[in-house]
């Protein structure tokens, strides 16, 4: 028996009917309202520059309706989170208000807009409140330049007490660990944790906090940590001024020092417009879809390209303004060596500060290992991004052998920073330190909505391939029937994986938070995706969790965070997490790998089963993405996304002035507090 409410079956069209009668076209500016902008090209670009160009872009009444609807289509019939997300409370360290996005959008439906760009803001803003990583909406024409803060910020822990510090300082006036008093006018902290409250990537302040300020990431390209700046000092929509204002406290002046800096502004892409109407054009609106590549080359585990990132990726945009800070902008991106060296070396660590060093053994597609120099016994896993294919998993064994041979005993799992990825590999990942767990051991169940659309695609796209992509380690590509194909998921009620589309049929209907709809039974995973390598028995830290430390700063996402859950929750791996508010729960990892959809995904696995989307194209260049599958921890009745009990670190570290510039340091630190 299959029950659907009303919600499920009836297509979400009045809301968008609702702002073509109430909106008006607002007068133009002309078509030149974006020469001065097109003629930088691409530097010196000013606010006003902007500004102008996008008060000139004409309030699109159609593309808002289509916008609208396509976007209410998706977050009212597949969302998976759509009720979850109305959750009046969650349990530290989580700390979200409760949303209707479905409300939130219809109010959007009924407001009377004249700015084009107040539309578009509002969708993204709306869709960010719930603070859900796989949930953003993205469109480039007002997302098209990057505005970037000469200081970027960090907040340690100096004497005793946590302060806000300036990082870096990119014009080079040795502004590097002065105090920052004041923002703007008002209490620099209070300011950046404004600010962080915005941010999408996570449920938990604290984590939200770290995403706000500066740190250190991977950069497979430069082979080293580099720095980036944080959300705070990189926007990505229109600023609300053209500059800040700080107040700083300097070692060397009794006076503060007054810095007012403008916002340094750069295209996110060589765009190429002249005026009003080109910009709208060639930026704005949807592009015609170039051939479609086959599928093993277009979603390729290691394809980096600029603009499309991986759906199980946090907002698209943030990975571009951090990629241009580590990867193709080396040259801004302040690399820290080995040892103490700062960004920039003008600002010397204290004189009483080690040196601290480690030896890099090797590095793969997502994880680089190292062993430190002075505690030979420890040896670190970085796990920068979960995009882990098969042979990845053969690079780890390998690293680990290294280790071993090395005289390793102790390893630290550093997942700072840490990047989504494949949700299917993360056992594999943990299997590499637990491998006698049984199958169902390795796998957290999962569910999805359930639609009359979806249970006639889940038919047609049964046992469908891929292009080859799961032999590589996506066995959930979106290639083929994606995550509509029954075939690629395991039946836990008959212990074996689906023969038929039942798994969109056989359905359950819930409530939650006074609102129903049609789910899927639990599944989950394929159980086992990789053999277990025989070396692992002779290793001292093989099914030993005290001979493993976790480090993170609550950033670790989607499919990494699902990695530190198996390793951390089920297996008793102790974690350490560094950084947000000093004295203060943090995160283990932000919202836990499920699954996640976009527009384009969407509509291609429509097509491939010859049907038509129930989502129209976005008429605006851009993209909409939406969790549609949620996991549960094992026995719990709450998705894991707001189980809050399920997410504090086991022990807490600050930043401070030393180990927030040296990844060394911080790993020497966690080795000390594990092993003495």
């Amino acid at each position: 028996m299959i029950s659907l409410s009303a919600n499920a079956i009836l297509p979400s069209l009045s809301v968008a009917a609702l702002i073509v009668a109430s909106a008006a076209d607002p007068p133009t500016t002309g078509a030149s309202g974006c020469t001065d902008l097109a003629s930088r090209q691409g530097v010196n670009i000013t606010y006003t520059d902007v500004v102008k160009c996008f008060d000139s872009i004409p309030f699109n009444k159609e593309a808002a309706k289509t916008t609208l609807e396509s976007v209410t289509t998706l977050f009212d019939d597949y969302y998976i989170s759509r009720d979850s997300a109305m959750s009046p409370f969650l349990a530290k360290p989580l700390e979200s208000d409760p949303v209707d996005i479905v409300a939130k959008l219809k109010k959007i439906g009924r407001t009377r807009y004249t700015s084009d760009r107040k539309f578009h803001t509002d969708v993204n803003l709306a869709i960010e409140s719930l603070h859900d990583g796989h949930s953003v909406y993205v469109p480039y024409c007002y997302m098209a330049y990057m505005y970037t803060q000469p200081l970027s910020l960090y907040a340690p822990v100096v004497d005793g007490r946590q302060v806000i510090k300036v990082y870096n300082d990119n014009k080079k006036r040795g502004y590097e660990e002065c105090t920052v008093t004041n923002i703007d006018g008002k209490t620099a902290m209070a300011q950046v944790k404004k600010y962080a409250s915005t941010l999408v990537t996570s449920k938990d302040p604290n984590g939200r906090l770290n995403e706000a300020l500066t740190s250190m990431v991977y950069s497979p390209s430069a082979g080293t940590f580099v720095v980036f700046p944080g959300r705070f000092a990189i926007r990505v929509y229109l600023p609300d001024s053209p500059s800040m204002r700080f107040e700083l406290k300097c070692a060397n002046s009794k006076a503060p020092i007054i810095v007012n800096d403008n916002w340094v502004i750069t295209p996110q892409l060589p765009w190429v417009f002249t005026d009003t109407a080109s910009y709208i054009k060639n930026v704005c609106l949807a592009q015609p879809e170039p051939p479609q590549p086959s599928a093993a080359n277009a979603d390729s585990p290691h394809k980096r390209d600029l603009v499309s990132v991986s759906a199980e990726r946090r907002d698209e945009i943030n990975a571009l303004s951090k990629r241009a800070f580590s990867d193709n902008y080396p040259a801004q991106a302040a690399v820290a060596p080995h040892g103490p060296s700062l960004a920039d070396d003008s600002v010397p660590l204290p004189l009483s500060s080690p040196v601290y060093d480690a030896i890099k053994i090797g590095a793969g597609n997502g994880t680089v290992f190292y062993q430190l120099k002075d505690r030979p016994t420890v040896g670190i896993i970085v796990l920068f991004i979960t995009l882990i294919d098969f042979a990845e998993i053969d690079f780890m064994y390998q690293s680990l052998e290294t280790l071993y041979h090395k005289g390793v005993t102790d390893i630290i799992i550093d997942v700072v920073g840490g990047d989504g990825g494949y949700a299917n590999v993360s056992p594999d990942f943990a299997q590499l330190f637990f491998p006698n767990k049984g199958p169902l051991d390795k796998i957290l169940p999962v569910n999805f909505r359930s639609t009359p659309a979806l249970q006639q695609l889940s038919a047609k796209v049964f046992n469908s391939t891929d292009g080859g992509l799961s032999q590589l380690g996506n066995m959930f590509s979106t290639y083929g029937g994606g995550f509509y194909d029954s075939s690629r998921f395991f039946d836990l009620a008959n212990n074996r994986m689906y023969t038929d589309n039942s798994l969109y049929t056989d359905t359950v209907t819930q409530y939650r938070n006074g609102r129903q709809a049609v789910y899927t039974k639990l599944t989950a995973y394929k159980p086992v995706t990789h053999p277990v390598h025989s070396n692992l028995a002779k290793y001292p830290w093989t099914n030993n969790p005290d001979r493993l430390r976790i480090v993170t700063d609550g950033r670790c996402l989607s499919a990494c965070g699902h990695v530190i859950y198996l390793l951390a929750n089920q297996y008793g791996v102790k974690s350490y997490g560094v950084g947000g508010t000093q004295g203060e729960p943090l995160s283990k990892h932000q919202y836990v790998a499920a699954a996640a959809t976009t527009n384009v995904i969407f509509k291609r696995i429509f097509a491939f089963a010859n049907m038509t989307s129930p989502m129209k194209d976005l008429p605006y260049q851009g993209i909409v993405t939406a969790a549609i599958g949620e996991i549960f921890a094992p026995g719990s009745t709450v998705p894991l996304e707001f189980d809050g009990d399920k997410y504090p670190t086991d022990f807490r570290l600050d930043y401070d002035p030393v180990n927030a510039r040296s990844r060394e340091a911080l790993w020497t630190q966690v080795a000390k507090a594990a092993w003495k």
